[in-house]
């Protein structure tokens, strides 16, 4: 599947704060700049809390930013356009049968995007529906059946049918094979990317783990405490990171961590006040930087234009 440098979704200088019933403030996502770029697949990686699907719903119209805008085709996606989002990107979850209504067949749930967005009739409806659970691999006799009466790997099969059922120019794909074994997460990989190479759709895929995202994705994008701290081409982010957070990633993963010179061999320092960094005045991964130095407390590195770039003061490999 050839990529174009067109981007069909992005992000600029998003934010997106919370407030709790006091009045306190918490920046879950700060400056975030993200191109997805027609037929490309992006990979979105970082730990727990640290934005990805708060990003995630962002682009998908589900949450409003604080700062910053959402752009389509290039166009600002303003509050009366979010609707105009849902048959154009659509999303797949971490647990497919949470997604499904537990009374309905996976046919009928396959079906209801089409019915919502008033697509042919029934019978219509219903044909296309078959179809696109074909694609996955859910034959007629197994779409019968109910989300509890199927494999998870099934179910997320079905998710996928109704994520592309409306032909959408976007999939996002938010952790859609950690819950899963590690013999049916290679078979949902190999699906995208099949899908990608067939309708040609662009993807975010947002996962915790670098090692899926080494195996699909075309460009991968690491993320920390609400921004993103590097970003390029993926074999150069999983081979030569060069912010200190990304090469404590690739050195945690065994798959990743290499017989030869490519490991790192950083560990995040002890904790020592608030580790997550959002708050700090310089850079936000300072508090466990084991590479820290003194301008780092200060001054707050930003991710720079380039194919690799890090938001580093002080980049591995410079």
């Amino acid at each position: 599947m050839t990529t174009t440098t067109t981007p069909v979704l992005e992000v600029r200088g998003g934010g997106v704060t919370f407030r709790d019933a006091d009045r306190n403030e918490f920046r879950a996502i700060d400056g975030v700049d993200l191109q997805l770029r027609r037929g490309e697949i992006l990979g979105l990686v970082g730990e727990s809390g640290c934005g990805k699907s708060t990003t995630a719903r962002v682009l998908m119209g589900l949450q409003r930013l604080t700062s910053g805008q959402v752009l389509l085709d290039g166009a600002p996606v303003t509050p009366g356009r979010r609707r105009s989002l849902a048959p154009r990107v659509q999303a797949i979850f971490q647990n497919p049968a949470g997604s499904f209504n537990p009374r309905r067949s996976l046919l009928d749930s396959v079906a209801e995007p089409l019915r919502v967005w008033k697509q042919g009739n029934a019978a219509e409806r219903r044909e296309r529906a078959l179809e696109e659970l074909a694609r996955v691999g859910i034959s007629p006799q197994m779409a019968q059946r109910r989300p509890s009466e199927v494999s998870g790997g099934q179910c997320q099969r079905a998710a996928i049918a109704r994520a592309t059922v409306l032909r959408p120019e976007v999939l996002i794909c938010d952790e859609p094979v950690s819950a899963l074994d590690v013999s049916i997460q290679a078979q949902i990989l190999e699906l995208l990317a099949e899908l990608r190479e067939e309708q040609g759709l662009a993807m975010l895929f947002i996962s915790h783990d670098l090692s899926v995202v080494a195996t699909l994705c075309d460009r991968t994008a690491v993320m920390y405490a609400g921004t993103v701290v590097e970003q390029g081409d993926t074999p150069a982010v999983t081979d030569r990171p060069r912010h200190p957070y990304t090469a404590i990633l690739h050195d945690s993963v065994p798959t990743l961590v290499p017989s030869a010179p490519t490991a790192t061999g950083l560990r995040m320092r002890p904790a020592t006040g608030t580790v997550d960094g959002r708050a700090e005045p310089g850079c936000r991964f300072a508090g466990l930087c084991p590479l820290v130095q003194d301008d780092c407390r200060a001054a707050r590195p930003e991710l720079q234009p380039g194919a690799h770039t890090a938001a580093c003061l002080h980049p591995l490999g410079a």
